[in-house]
């Protein structure tokens, strides 16, 4: 009890359930050889509810839990605690706790997802976006390539070659490729007379899950691409492309081990889409300093991230007139689904201000430090009273700083893109006299000098710590990361020896 103390907090009857669950499926047990898989897989999800309640109520004090009926003890736990009176876990456990119970369920469950999969495939197989008959035959083919399942879940998609080949809109292509295989593939080739591609090894079937249309995910995605400036040299949808495709990726790789359920990975993926909707072109700090409305919205914090997510979770929850494309992706999710997305999908996007690097890092560390990296389930942490994965969180933060870790020679035409955004925000602070945000005066900016040091002290260091996790890192990103680290070194290298020249010819 001591151990057990030590490494979750306080003994709880959630860890004693969880901990009979393991004994029950351990290898050698006689229960456990009498299940079948599906019946292993349910109380493998129990387990992991189990869990999510302990740590949900592991920082609330247990008188204000015990008392279901006592209304104060209930404002307490949910105002103070973020315990959410709608999620009673306890009931949730005595009841899929019973055996009978939760066999049934599960039959019934499956059996209701076989006949939502029977009515979805056959009007959804075929879909394709208005957008790929805009493209000539020729072009058809190219985007096709670009967007069969392995290539959209490789570490180093140029979503910059994608946007030239589909006509500017990369994010309605990638992201109905990447939330809609493998229908969107199989549709595409179909219309080229293609075989149906080979399916990847670790497909989401999003579709299927939750009921979504591809027709209703082009709608939604066309609404979110809209909110991005094209005037945007770097925060603009083909920005927004890369990071949902890196994150995709990264979860391709190995990081989907750290959710526990389809819907996590729904969210992040969504989120990663929509984490920059209505950039304007300019940091944090320059709505602070120029005391913008949106900095006293929302009161110097996070200012541009809780905008994302409001503007995203905005499009969300609209209402839409007869006139208006039908966009509602979530039509298909019960409402606890929803409050779970829209939790899990709100903190995603707002985890993704660079104010919090060093703590997320600093988190991360300290769950490997303490409980290593085997068990997914020790890297969730309370949220505003739900259970969430920092790791899920990390990776679309690693996503968003990826660009410098990319092959060549797309890592510089982002760095080029960054810098003239963010030399456009320095010219605009000078004009209005305020103090001029670093690395944005296009006068004293080195561009070697702002990529050796993002690289060596955020990028790197980061990526390091996600190979711990991830180790497909190590061979597939992290030596692309050393190349264009001395790529910038040589070219810091030739642009001293020049100055140097020019110093000697300029002496008299």
């Amino acid at each position: 009890e001591k151990e057990e103390a030590a490494t979750h907090g306080p003994v709880s009857p959630w860890m004693n359930g969880a901990d009979l669950i393991d004994s029950l499926l351990h290898p050698d047990s006689d229960v456990a050889q009498a299940l079948t898989p599906k019946e292993s897989q349910g109380l493998t999800n129990i387990r992991k509810l189990l869990i999510s309640g302990h740590i949900q109520q592991n920082a609330i004090p247990t008188d204000l839990t015990t008392d279901d009926d006592d209304p104060v003890n209930l404002y307490i736990a949910e105002q103070f605690g973020g315990l959410r009176k709608k999620t009673d876990f306890k009931k949730a456990a005595r009841s899929i706790l019973n055996g009978l119970k939760f066999i049934k369920t599960t039959q019934a469950q499956v059996a209701m997802k076989e006949k939502s999969v029977r009515r979805i495939t056959g009007v959804t197989r075929g879909y394709l976006p208005a957008e790929w008959h805009q493209l000539s035959t020729s072009r058809q083919n190219y985007v096709f390539g670009l967007l069969n399942y392995d290539a959209i879940a490789r570490w180093g998609y140029d979503s910059l070659e994608l946007s030239v080949a589909c006509g500017e809109v990369p994010l309605l292509f990638l992201g109905w490729a990447i939330m809609c295989a493998p229908h969107a593939q199989a549709a595409m080739a179909q219309d080229l007379g293609l075989d149906d591609p080979e399916e990847g090894d670790n497909l989401y079937e999003f579709v299927e899950e939750f009921c979504m249309k591809p027709e209703v995910l082009c709608n939604f995605l066309r609404l979110v691409e809209s909110d991005y400036s094209k005037e945007n040299p770097y925060h603009n949808g083909i920005h927004a492309s890369d990071v949902m495709q890196t994150t995709f990726a990264l979860l391709q790789m190995g990081g989907d081990k750290f959710s526990s359920s389809p819907l996590e990975l729904f969210s992040l993926l969504l989120a990663a889409a929509c984490h920059d909707m209505g950039h304007p072109g300019r940091n944090n700090s320059f709505e602070v300093n120029s005391h913008s409305e949106l900095s006293v919205i929302y009161n110097d914090s996070s200012v541009l991230e809780n905008m994302h997510a409001a503007r995203a979770c905005r499009l969300l929850t609209r209402q839409p007139g007869d006139a208006d494309l039908n966009a509602d992706i979530l039509v298909g999710l019960q409402k606890t689904q929803k409050e779970a997305f829209r939790a899990s999908f709100t903190k995603a996007i707002l985890c993704t201000d660079m104010s919090q690097h060093f703590a997320k890092v600093a988190q991360l560390k300290s769950k490997i430090s303490h409980f290593g990296t085997s068990d997914p389930l020790k890297f969730y942490v309370n949220s505003d009273g739900r259970s969430m994965s920092c790791v899920l969180q990390f990776i679309l933060h690693l996503a968003d700083i990826s660009n410098p870790a990319k092959p060549a020679p797309v890592f510089v035409e982002w760095c080029d893109r960054c810098l003239n955004e963010f030399f456009a925000q320095g010219d605009a602070e000078k004009k209005a006299y305020m103090p001029v945000s670093p690395m944005c005066d296009r006068d004293v900016t080195v561009k070697s000098d702002s990529q050796l040091g993002f690289i060596k002290f955020i990028v790197r260091p980061s990526f390091v710590l996600l190979s711990d996790l991830v180790p497909r890192a190590v061979d597939e990103i992290l030596p692309i990361l050393e190349s264009n680290l001395r790529y910038w070194e040589d070219v810091k290298l030739k642009e001293e020896e020049e100055a140097e020249e020019e110093e000697e010819e300029g002496k008299p």
